[in-house]
């Protein structure tokens, strides 16, 4: 809207001129004052539009002090000891690549921080975190304001604290957020193209190792958009799909006197709605996932529920980690078109009587035709040349009419009369 109302502006200010003129070069010239004026108005429209184009051309990407960048992911590339049974990988998030570490055997695992200290124990007593390690601290936010108490330190003695009953936890590992790319790197680089390494050491019992991989990157990759079929699947139960990247939510509301039971990823009660408000159930696997951001486990699905409270509306908001895309990276971004990449469900009780709602995920790629943009951005400097030009011109022509000399001036008795001199 600046460019076009700056052209408007100028082509006023040239219609204008052309009105003056109109009346005759000989009754008078344009006072100074008003020249001036017109001027400093070209200015006002020459400068701001070389400034906005100036930043659209040369405006670097920006992102919050600490953030991961997200078109940076971190890959796995092997896990450098003979774990068995034990599962660890690297998932890639909306927020950043994290850790999910999942180990129901009797053996221990360990994950040592960046300065070699423990930071998790993970196995048959839960998860213990060393509360002593900053690393504790920082694993549970990418980037942002990360408070370390005075107390935690590297290579201090270790501060064992459970946070978690289940042998399985996910964390964010800065040494997975590690990598910069500047923008002109990203210009250079293809889709997907790996660079880099990462590596975190790793103990199983008394054995020691390391997971190791690298970095890859991922420009926008695009949109994926979440549906349900029915938004009302029974009288006052209210459904609402919410958009993720690329996991969907889905926002549950019961509206009347009755009860409404989410079943979590395993066919276990997960959430309770009622005329009382929302509860949700502490053995559900679904739920401690959810808390933890790791796979659903731990839990006792086949126990009965414990429900316990969470608010006094009967309202709830959860993430439906099954529907989430199977298509790999590479797949998505060689999309040309809009496309349903994943097929899912949510199923309730309401009121004893079994309810399954499918939704589907649509996934819209990003242009990445750079040239649309080049184009705008070419067209936009062609503009303000012809803008530019159109005002020096017309300005030049007015300041010569006004300066000319004395030779310029019809001589005294000349057949050339001024307009109105009969008047």
């Amino acid at each position: 809207m600046t460019h076009r109302s700056s052209r408007g502006t100028a082509e006023a200010l040239v219609r204008t001129g052309r009105a003056l003129r109109r009346i005759g070069p000989a009754v008078t010239s344009v006072p100074a004052v008003t020249r001036a004026h017109l001027r400093r108005a070209a200015r006002w429209i020459v400068v701001p539009l070389v400034v906005g184009l100036m930043g659209i051309v040369v405006a670097p990407s920006a992102s919050a002090h600490g953030a991961a960048d997200p078109s940076i992911a971190a890959v796995l590339d092997r896990v450098a000891l003979d774990m068995p049974g034990v599962s660890l990988t690297v998932q890639t998030t909306s927020l950043g690549s994290q850790f999910v570490l999942e180990n129901p055997t009797p053996t221990e695992a360990t994950v040592m921080s960046a300065a070699g200290d423990p930071l998790f124990r993970i196995g048959p007593e839960g998860v213990l975190a060393n509360f002593r390690s900053p690393d504790w601290y920082t694993s549970k936010l990418v980037g942002g304001d990360v408070t370390v108490p005075p107390r935690a330190v590297d290579r201090g003695t270790p501060v064992w604290v459970r946070v978690s009953q289940d042998p399985a936890w996910g964390w964010f590992d800065h040494r997975l957020h590690d990598a910069v790319l500047t923008d002109d790197q990203k210009d250079s680089m293809d889709t997907l193209e790996p660079f880099g390494a990462w590596s975190v050491p790793v103990g199983y019992g008394d054995r020691q190792g390391t997971v190791d991989g690298h970095f890859e990157y991922r420009p926008p990759l695009g949109s994926f958009v979440p549906s349900l079929e029915n938004l009302e699947p029974a009288p006052g139960v209210r459904l609402a799909a919410l958009p993720g990247n690329p996991v969907p939510g889905v926002s549950v509301e019961n509206r009347r006197d009755q009860e409404v039971i989410v079943l979590g990823e395993v066919g276990e009660p997960f959430l309770r709605l009622t005329g009382e408000g929302v509860e949700h159930n502490e053995l559900s696997p679904t739920w401690l996932a959810q808390q933890s951001g790791q796979i659903a486990s731990g839990g006792d699905p086949a126990a009965a529920p414990q429900w316990v409270g969470m608010g006094s509306t009967p309202q709830a908001s959860f993430t439906v980690r099954g529907a989430e895309p199977d298509l790999a990276p590479a797949e998505l971004y060689a999309m040309t078109g809009p496309a349903d990449v994943k097929d899912w469900s949510v199923a309730m009780v309401i009121d004893g009587q079994r309810v399954d709602v499918a939704g589907v995920t649509t996934f819209t790629p990003v242009e990445r035709g750079g040239d649309a943009t080049w184009w705008w951005i070419g067209g936009s400097a062609v503009l303000l040349l012809l803008v530019g030009a159109g005002l020096w011109w017309w300005l030049r022509r007015g300041r010569s009419g006004h300066d000319a000399g004395p030779d310029d001036h019809p001589a005294p008795g000349s057949h050339r009369r001024e307009v109105g001199a009969d008047r």
